[in-house]
């Protein structure tokens, strides 16, 4: 028996295009279901309602200017990507750096089948993060946050991650779903040190954490936490 024909590849579902090489993608529908019950407990009728998908993919970058190269995926985050059935919308984006290596993405988001997002007139709001990253990244772990122990020379960052979100609420209506916006955009950082990263530049930053560890086979490490929030467009 000859072998099935199966696709092998992954899929740039959000449109990034040249330098972001899709490395997983996922589909999967959601739906909501009205069950009504017979007086014996069994199912008297069912009505599947308000469907859509959930989306995702993981993207290696391959650059040293990724703010320009993501452009309205950062300057206008949240913003409806397609159109018509097509349309989804992004409502997170994490990102992933560590020594030497390019930079990961991952963008997760959803549609509609039924009055499905769409840009223009009611579209929903938009944030610019662009100022969380340092233009220049793409290769290594950007300076997300300054330490002081870095310009001291006591500590040098080794791994960090940004992920971005935001509230995003949607309401049904009788045909289906009907409205959707989005509010509260929030990104959470975390940054891993060999040696103690010292004192920290607050900056936009809020509830800096700074967790540091020792033990008597390997140098000292730390890490720092901390989240901001960014205000619509």
């Amino acid at each position: 028996m000859a072998d099935g024909t199966v696709d092998l590849g992954a899929t740039d579902i959000w449109g990034l295009g040249a330098g972001f090489s899709a490395q997983s993608s996922s589909t999967d529908p959601f739906s909501s279901e009205e069950v009504v019950l017979a007086s014996d407990g069994d199912m008297a009728c069912t009505n599947e309602h308000d469907k859509g998908n959930d989306y995702s993919t993981t993207y290696k970058y391959c650059g040293t200017g990724i703010v320009a190269s993501l452009a309205a995926n950062l300057t206008a985050f949240g913003g409806v990507v397609g159109t018509g059935a097509a349309a989804k919308i992004p409502t997170g984006i994490s990102f992933s750096f560590s020594p030497g290596g390019q930079a990961e993405i991952t963008i997760t988001g959803h549609n509609h089948q039924t009055n499905n997002h769409s840009s223009g007139a009611n579209a929903p709001n938009t944030f610019d993060v662009s100022g969380l990253i340092p233009a220049t990244a793409g290769i290594g772990i950007p300076a997300l946050i300054v330490a002081a122990g870095e310009a001291g020379g006591t500590a040098s960052r080794n791994g960090a991650s940004l992920d971005i979100s935001m509230n995003h609420i949607d309401k049904e209506g009788n045909d289906g779903h009907f409205i959707g916006e989005s509010i509260t955009c929030r990104a959470d950082l975390s940054v891993d040190y060999e040696g103690v990263a010292g004192t920290t530049t607050a900056g936009s930053w809020l509830q800096i954490l700074q967790a540091t560890a020792d033990d008597n086979e390997n140098p000292d490490t730390s890490s720092v936490t901390a989240h901001q929030f960014i205000d619509a467009t």
